[in-house]
């Protein structure tokens, strides 16, 4: 059965009608009496003081601590100045996306879940791009913090961000510094925090890696206690003072650190990755004055590594620790190498803005480590845009022949 077509009256003044409705509209757009799309509820989004983001990769062995570190934040939640934003990827689920809401259940994660991600790669560095972009869409703020959450080696090894699931794949530092540039362009800003959770990571030839896109690296040089960082405490600080500058908020990530370690060896730093240009260039001055000094043997040089701060890694020594005992020690013969290493301690207290230890095998740490490889050379070193600046590598590759003779 079909509905009979009800005959259309059409009226005689059916072209004025459409004519004058259509003026009419048009006047109430100009004079503002229709609302825009920008208008609507959730569109506009309004800049936040602060967006923290933080890639939380519990894709290994350090699962357990991810949701502990999880839960920690939700102590604290976020608020209308600042957006804690977490992509969490566990070792028996998918990875998600968190906007983190304040929540006193310390055993379950109740926070917003903003995307299933299903199983991905946090060992791959277009994933921490695209975090990085959905952050900088979708929560907009005047300062940025990334936090890497992981295991950390240094330069060394899975470098940083092993992902247990994807056949142990890592972020390098190559790809985490042209990660970081890409993450610069999306954001129209430099990041102006960069924390490691990771340990190992403060090297002068990380913090070089990645200088060109961020302002502010906290970082440790010693190995990094499972529980972390203290999320509790300095995310309750931002959000009672979310004008803070990243100086403060990096000081207090710090302090926070180590007061939760009252009995073991932990040191971290904050590093102002705008001022290390120089500080670099110096270390190239060594290099180049090391290499041609043919009136100190090679072996005291060795001597002076292997006595300087070194660290869970024998193959990282203190920077500063280093420079000090060069600039002292009177077997090293040359003027140049002297004045350089005088030269890279003076600029190394101006580049470590903060830096705190605790812990006697900790005591001589400064700020920034160096390679200065004690059990085997890895050729990874040659990858890093430090060792292209500075011919680092030239020196070390020449000692260790020696170490092995």
């Amino acid at each position: 059965m079909s509905i009979p077509k009800q005959k259309i009256f059409k009226p005689k003044f059916y072209s004025w009608f459409i004519v004058t409705f259509n003026l009419l509209f048009l006047a109430f757009i100009l004079n503002g009496c229709i609302g825009s799309v920008s208008q609507l509820p959730g569109y506009e989004k309004t800049k936040a003081n602060w967006t923290v983001m933080v890639f939380l990769n519990g894709d290994n062995d350090l699962d357990n601590h991810a949701i502990a570190d999880l839960n920690s934040m939700e102590r604290v939640g976020s608020s209308d100045k600042v957006n804690i934003i977490v992509q969490h990827d566990s070792l028996q689920g998918p990875a998600i996306r968190y906007l983190i809401e304040k929540d006193n259940d310390p055993l379950k994660i109740n926070s917003k879940v903003l995307q299933h991600l299903g199983e991905i790669n946090m060992g791959d560095a277009n994933n921490l791009v695209d975090f990085i972009r959905f952050c900088g869409q979708n929560y907009p703020a005047d300062k940025y913090a990334l936090i890497l959450w992981n295991h950390g080696s240094g330069f060394k090894g899975k470098n940083i961000s092993f992902d247990q699931t994807s056949y142990n794949d890592s972020i390098t530092i190559p790809e985490l510094g042209q990660a970081l540039l890409s993450a610069k362009s999306i954001l129209n800003t430099s990041i102006n925090l960069l924390g490691m959770d990771a340990c190992l990571m403060a090297m002068v030839e990380v913090a070089y890696e990645v200088r060109k896109s961020s302002n502010l690296m906290v970082a440790s040089q010693e190995s990094v206690p499972g529980d972390g960082w203290d999320y509790t405490t300095f995310l309750e600080s931002l959000i009672t003072n979310p004008a803070m500058e990243e100086i403060q908020f990096a000081q207090i990530i710090a302090d926070s650190f180590i007061d939760q370690f009252p009995s073991q060896n932990v040191n971290i730093s904050v590093t102002d990755l705008n001022q290390l240009e120089e500080l670099t260039a110096n270390i190239g001055f060594l290099s180049k004055a090391i290499l041609l000094d043919n009136q100190t043997s090679p072996q005291i040089y060795i001597n002076i590594g292997d006595s300087s701060q070194y660290f869970s890694d024998y193959d990282f020594i203190d920077l500063g620790d280093f420079a000090q005992l060069l600039a002292a020690n009177s077997e090293v013969r040359s003027s140049e190498v002297k004045s350089s290493a005088l030269m890279i301690n003076n600029l190394l207290s101006q580049v470590v803005l903060y830096n705190r230890t605790h812990g006697f095998d900790v005591e001589y740490s400064n700020g920034l480590s160096l390679y200065f490889p004690y059990k085997s050379y890895n050729p990874q070193y040659e990858l890093l845009v430090f060792n292209r600046d500075t011919s680092w590598n030239q020196v070390i590759q020449k000692l260790f022949a020696l170490r092995k003779k």
